[in-house]
């Protein structure tokens, strides 16, 4: 038997490199990703629509079988992008999309996987690729702020909802700041309708931001490597006793200092 690695949000960046990390290490890895992309070191590439609960609990058939013959599985809900803008200019199907990919999908999944684990006596971890902004707050950001700090309170949700299973071992939440991946790109591209559709109110923030997401634009001070990210997945995953929270980069260390023991009055001075 094997241990097993579901990794959503596969066919690059932090899930790419979580695949690899996974697989190196011994593990049979299953990618799921919206538009699968041959994730080299994948022993599986499953079509994952985290906007559909249907399709969700459809994968149920296929990951059966690989649950059932596994000796632990680890379930890794990366999958996000970033949906930026002022609050007032977005539109529902705006937000109703941030909420499915970063909130009601990835813990569909997680129940789904946890029934299958119960069913068969199989160990079950879930890790969520959260971000320093659930804890931080920035302008422009609202939507994204609001759906990564719902994936950490709905994860921890579901550690105490579940607290009776037998075979839910932890659930931890992975707080990266700044990585190199696509991430700006993706954001920028989820940024143009919200630009076409904007008020005036917000001009000149909508001309920075696009000047920060925009291709060969100054990356931030700190910013982490996919790989970087991979390896505290890869960290919970194998801990005797997983941590509820895994820091990446300074940023999330300072914010989540800032959050912890400053006061509220303060901290919107310091992240506004």
């Amino acid at each position: 038997m094997t241990k097993l690695a579901l990794v959503t949000g596969a066919s690059a960046g932090i899930g790419r490199e979580a695949c690899a990390l996974f697989a190196r290490n011994g593990y049979r890895v299953i990618a799921l990703s919206r538009q699968p992309s041959g994730v080299e070191l994948a022993d599986l590439e499953i079509t994952l629509d985290l906007e559909s609960f249907e399709k969700i609990e459809g994968l149920a058939g296929a990951l059966e079988a690989e649950i059932a013959g596994a000796e632990r599985v680890i379930l890794v809900n990366n999958s996000g992008y970033g949906q930026f803008g002022a609050l007032r200019d977005l539109s529902e199907s705006m937000w109703q999309k941030q909420f499915s990919t970063h909130v009601f999908g990835p813990i569909k999944l997680a129940s789904v996987c946890l029934r299958l684990c119960e069913q068969h006596g199989v160990p079950l971890r879930v890790i969520a690729v959260s971000s320093v902004l659930s804890i931080a707050p920035q302008k422009m950001k609202g939507a994204y702020c609001a759906a990564k700090s719902a994936m950490n309170a709905a994860h921890d949700s579901f550690w105490f909802d579940e607290q009776g299973s037998k075979s839910l071992e932890s659930v931890s939440l992975v707080l990266p700041g700044p990585v190199a991946t696509r991430f700006r790109e993706h954001a920028l591209a989820a940024l143009k309708p919200v630009i076409s559709r904007a008020s005036t109110a917000h001009r000149e923030k909508y001309e920075e931001m696009e000047a920060a997401l925009a291709p060969g634009a100054r990356k931030k001070p700190f910013t982490a490597s996919a790989l970087d990210v991979a390896d505290k997945i890869y960290r919970a995953a194998e801990a005797a006793r997983p941590r509820p929270r895994y820091l990446v980069t300074p940023q999330t260390y300072i914010a989540a200092f800032i959050t912890r023991f400053m006061p509220q009055s303060i901290q919107r001075r310091i992240l506004s």
